[in-house]
């Protein structure tokens, strides 16, 4: 029974990080993300409900288009695949199956939701300030409207939150206007106050370091790496960084407490 679970919580996840591709292609650019077909960016045919299937339909036309035969972004797979490993992530977090009341079940599914749509929304915008560098306002407010329910609810913020968030929001700002956007983006620094805030003190410290750890541990693999075009005047969008290190303090939140309690 739980592994049937699991597996549809990773499929549910799969077909809202199908969406989210979506809404990451389509931003921007004139189409509709909710009423305008799904077509070939190539052909401009427009898919079957086959073609849809995520992962699999990927897998199943090597990563090609049935149609025309041009190359399918990796995207597609990639987001619908961490989507899916998001569900499962919050899920295996609380667990709302093993609550023995009814109003607790309910209340876990709940929270588990509301933290799901706001890593989705977190997912939106790493992946678009991968490609386009740049953080869209509309995502931040997107996560933001989803963190406050539970942020609110389930973490009962304190001054100590508030005060700690405002100073790495500061931080940032700081970066931003001092390098004229060479070192920070604006967007970081707007990402930075509500992504602070709902993890809260101490976890908004431990963020702060995991996301310029994981990000100069990225920029060196690339220095590394014979074929990457990156040299050390490139930019590297900052977005991914702060999301994966928001990411993995909430998920690991009891490990990282442990070194201020």
């Amino acid at each position: 029974m739980e592994i049937i679970v699991l597996i549809f919580i990773f499929v549910f996840g799969a077909i809202v990080g199908s969406f989210l591709n979506v809404v990451i292609l389509r931003k921007n650019t004139g189409e509709s993300i909710i009423w305008d077909s799904s077509h070939c960016f190539s052909c401009g045919k427009n898919l079957k409900p086959r073609d849809l299937v995520p992962i699999f339909s990927f897998v199943f036309s090597r990563g090609r288009c049935r149609y025309c035969g041009s190359k399918i972004s990796w995207q597609y797979p990639a987001v619908e695949a961490l989507t899916g490993v998001l569900a499962l992530g919050v899920y295996l977090k609380y667990l709302p199956l093993q609550y023995s009341t009814f109003d607790m079940a309910v209340w876990a599914w709940l929270m588990s939701l509301f933290y799901f749509a706001a890593f989705s929304a977190l997912l939106l915008v790493a992946v678009y300030d991968y490609k386009r560098k740049i953080i869209d306002t509309h995502f931040i407010i997107i996560f933001s409207v989803c963190a406050v329910v539970p942020w609110i609810f389930w973490h009962q913020p304190n001054l100590s939150d508030f005060v700690s968030s405002f100073l790495i929001a500061a931080f940032f700002y700081l970066m931003w206007r001092l390098s004229d956007g060479r070192w920070m983006g604006r967007g970081d620094a707007n990402l930075a106050l509500p992504l602070a805030l709902f993890l809260g003190w101490p976890l908004n410290i431990m963020m702060l370091l995991a996301s310029f750890w994981l990000g100069g541990i990225a920029g060196i693999f690339l220095l590394l790496f014979k074929n990457s075009k990156f040299g050390l005047k490139s930019e590297i969008p900052f977005g991914p960084f702060l999301a994966l290190g928001a990411v993995i303090v909430w998920y690991a939140s009891s490990f990282f407490e442990s070194f201020f309690w």
